[in-house]
């Protein structure tokens, strides 16, 4: 998941001057190492709104251009702007408390993208989760509380949700230890209704299946078997979320 920030600083703040050698120093080498490991995707400096911005509108089919918005705040002269690559909107969070501690007094604006960023050939990649082999893909009614629910219960980042105006999920893509699980709500005006089923079951394998469990229970997960030692060996259970869906959850066998 993506995510744009603005960072910018107030008049006090910019009348102080130009940043030192020794800070730019400090901000390029956060960047450099943050743009290798790929939770940055691109940074850059920002000037002035008020002296190199612009503001475009359409109106009633009419397109025009006006200055921009003059008030308290103007960019920061350096380290403006930032795309984040963050699994969630608290990793982003996470990013720009770093960023502003070592900019200096200001705010920032975090923005998150409906849809994946669209970069040039040979551009960066945003990390997704392995999308290899079979994705479970769910239609359930109350889309949005299915994805958070998900995040709570089963530890899930959210990759890319994308919304419509009336607040269904045409589309959301999570990641649930270490795999892919897509989402929507049901479109029965399209021909796309929820049809509840109990012939699937979303299968956790996991290490130490005990805090998974709890988690799951905490948040509101139904017990349908009890996790306990099944006859094959593995430590194995059955919920059932608020949504009808079913989930397993297996920890194998110690071997030797």
């Amino acid at each position: 998941m993506q995510f744009v920030s603005l960072f910018t600083g107030d008049r006090e703040a910019m009348a102080k001057g130009p940043p030192t050698p020794e800070h730019m120093d400090v901000m390029m080498k956060m960047i450099t190492a943050k743009l290798a490991s790929g939770a940055l995707l691109a940074s850059g400096g920002l000037g002035s709104r008020e002296r190199l911005g612009a503001r475009v509108v359409r109106r009633d089919g009419k397109v025009t251009v006006e200055d921009a918005p003059k008030g308290d705040h103007a960019f920061f002269s350096a380290g403006g702007f930032s795309i984040l690559n963050a699994s969630t909107r608290e990793e982003a969070i996470a990013e720009v408390k770093e960023f502003i501690a070592t900019m200096g007094d200001g705010a920032c604006e975090i923005l998150g993208f409906s849809f994946p960023l669209m970069t040039a050939p040979g551009g960066p990649t945003p990390k997704l989760p392995p999308m290899g082999g079979v994705i479970p893909y769910l239609t359930v009614k109350g889309g949005a509380k299915a994805a958070d629910f998900y995040q709570k219960a089963f530890g899930a980042k959210e990759v890319q949700r994308i919304p419509m105006p009336d607040g269904r999920l045409m589309h959301c893509h999570l990641e649930i230890n270490g795999g892919s699980l897509m989402l929507c709500d049901e479109f029965p005006e399209h021909g796309y209704a929820h049809t509840p089923s109990g012939s699937y079951t979303m299968q956790l394998v996991l290490d130490d299946a005990d805090p998974w469990w709890k988690r799951a229970v905490d948040a509101g997960c139904e017990v349908v078997l009890p996790l306990d030692r099944a006859p094959w060996g593995d430590r194995y259970g059955k919920l059932k979320d608020p949504f009808g869906v079913s989930w397993a959850v297996n920890e194998p066998a110690k071997k030797g």
